[in-house]
């Protein structure tokens, strides 16, 4: 007993570092200070928080069949059975071997082998092997208490108690077989005690190690809308060089279709959405009600635009309503080199958009509100390289919340916007000057352009393809891409893992197939020419300038702070 005590003392003081390793910088004493809260959090964590399961689970119940052969048992399905076992076919052997032992009215024992990579479906393997036995046993409503997350341990421990008092314990056992499950269950729960707002944030990282989802991703975005009023030279979808039929550009997304699907992603805790697109979404009748339906179920809404039709009218509707964030594409510093980047509008319609951000920024302030944060981006190409600090001093004009510069992702469609040597470097040039610009004057540089920048490969013009193969892809546990089509993406660049209007969001997202791709993205330099249900592989060109690349660094640093990286594969 005394040794357990010690282990819990000893593992909460090593999370306590990895929680607070960060030191005594500014803004964590700035953040301490006018959160004296945080402090009394961490101390009573510390001195409260049980650090280890009941070990009484680890140990494997002794059942007196005489004569049984004990069969173990990983999964309720062959993947999962020879992922954990490491041995390819043993889940169809070992079955075989259970249905010829049963017709040969020979005793069986079975053990339901529990690791980090089945905990959650437990109940579902019970009923499995319950079903083995000739007994048809629906467990499904005792399910794994997920909330609290600092009391996942207890829980955990409670969901097995109610599941063995559900089989026949005579035949069917349940043993833990992963050293690490409890302590990754305790290094979880240890951290959502301290940081109780942070709870989704754990169940996804924690999703992720085990390679299970706990809840439904963090942001689905929804492609409503096809046609667009601008036709950047840089966009993938309307560039100039690209015509498309009239059934593409007519494409609209269901407001029904679109309610169902919010309906599943707020009962799976998802934490917001974003409206972009295939085209310009304030083009679409039917943007504000699927803005204020996603509002009204508890979601996060954000939305990108060109800002040519955010007028007085639509900004006070969406300050009205609650938006959380406005992404405006704004390509140029001057009017000249806007009119050549968005191919069908004129110089005049540069001012057009900077006096509609200007005036939403009024407008949002003399509505005493800080939402919808605004967010300029500029994507950056051939045509527009030497104009970063006109940028910023435009951005300073409209004061928006935040800037964020981008490069281009390159396309058969764009490659002849593809950046030579000499322009990266007179963007790397600007970039102290732009950081400088924007810093006195409290406009928050999102910082994805210095990862982009430092990856750049100038032959091929990409800058995440050495990372991703390296360190695995995690977006399968954060993200969806919804085309009006109703044909939901893995990612950004349309790997298709099912059809919306055929299945509910929920049943593709929790599938045996959306598993294995989660799984094989994790170890992608492994599974690079798996396909998907549309026949596009895994990883591509695509993947080598990855849009949702701030995600995955981020979450692998999450997976750092909270020390669970040494658990990640």
């Amino acid at each position: 007993m005394a040794g357990r005590l010690f282990n819990g003392f000893s593992r909460k003081t090593c999370l306590f570092y990895a929680e607070l390793k960060g030191g005594l910088s500014y803004k964590r004493m700035k953040r301490l200070f006018l959160n004296p809260g945080i402090i009394f959090r961490y101390m009573k964590a510390f001195f409260v928080h049980k650090m280890t399961l009941d070990p009484a689970i680890f140990k494997e119940e002794q059942i007196a069949v005489n004569g049984s052969r004990n069969f173990y048992i990983f999964g309720d399905f062959e993947e999962l059975h020879d992922r954990i076992t490491g041995v390819k076919d043993s889940f169809a052997k070992e079955i075989k071997e259970i249905k010829l032992r049963i017709s040969s009215e020979e005793n069986i024992k079975i053990t339901i082998g529990i690791s980090r990579y089945n905990f959650l479906r437990v109940n579902r393997m019970a009923e499995f092997c319950m079903s083995l036995l000739g007994s048809r046993t629906d467990l499904s409503s005792i399910r794994l208490d997920l909330f609290p997350v600092k009391d996942i341990s207890k829980n955990f421990s409670r969901f097995l108690d109610e599941i063995k008092k559900n089989i026949d314990t005579g035949r069917i056992s349940v043993a833990v077989h992963d050293d690490k499950l409890a302590e990754i269950l305790d290094t979880v729960g240890l951290h959502a005690h301290v940081n109780p707002g942070r709870e989704k944030d754990l169940l996804r990282l924690l999703g992720i190690i085990c390679e299970q989802v706990f809840i439904g991703p963090q942001t689905i975005v929804f492609d409503p809308f096809h046609r667009c009023n601008a036709k950047c030279q840089h966009c993938w979808v309307h560039t100039p060089s690209v015509k498309h039929p009239e059934e593409f550009l007519s494409r609209k997304f269901d407001l029904e279709i679109f309610k169902k699907i919010i309906d599943d992603a707020a009962e799976m805790l998802t934490d917001g959405i974003i409206l972009q697109g295939d085209g310009e979404p304030l083009m679409y009748d039917k943007f504000m009600p699927m803005l204020r339906y996603a509002r009204d179920k508890g979601l996060g809404v954000l939305f990108f635009t060109n800002g040519i039709l955010l007028n007085e009218d639509r900004a006070k509707e969406v300050i009205q309503l609650g938006v959380n964030e406005i992404y405006c594409s704004f390509p140029a510093g001057t009017a000249e080199v806007y009119e050549k980047v968005a191919s069908v509008q004129p110089a005049q319609t540069f001012y057009t958009i900077r006096d509609n951000l200007k005036r939403f920024m009024v407008l949002r302030r003399k509505a005493g509100k800080d939402k919808p944060r605004l967010i300029v981006t500029h994507v950056i190409h051939n045509m527009n390289y030497h104009q970063l600090i006109e940028m910023a001093k435009m951005d300073v004009e409209i004061a928006p919340d935040a800037v964020r510069f981008y490069l281009i992702r390159l396309d058969v469609m764009n490659r002849f916007l593809q950046l030579k040597p000499q322009e990266v470097e007179e963007i790397k040039r600007q970039v102290p000057e732009i950081s400088d610009i924007l810093k006195k004057n409290n406009i928050d540089f999102v910082d994805n352009f210095e990862f982009q920048l430092n990856h750049y490969d100038e032959k091929t013009g990409a800058w995440s393809k050495d990372f991703f193969l390296n360190h695995g892809c995690t977006i399968g546990w954060y993200f969806n891409l919804i085309p009006a089509k109703y044909d939901m993406s893995f990612c950004c660049h349309l790997r298709t893992v099912g059809y919306l209007d055929k299945q509910p969001f929920k049943t593709v997202w929790n599938s045996i197939e959306y598993w294995r791709w989660r799984r094989q993205a994790k170890y992608l330099r492994d599974n690079r020419n798996v396909k998907f249900a549309n026949g596009q592989v895994l990883y591509d060109e695509h993947c080598d300038h990855c849009d949702n690349h701030q995600t995955i660094i981020r979450t692998l640093g999450d997976l750092k702070k909270y020390d669970l990286y040494k658990y990640y594969k």
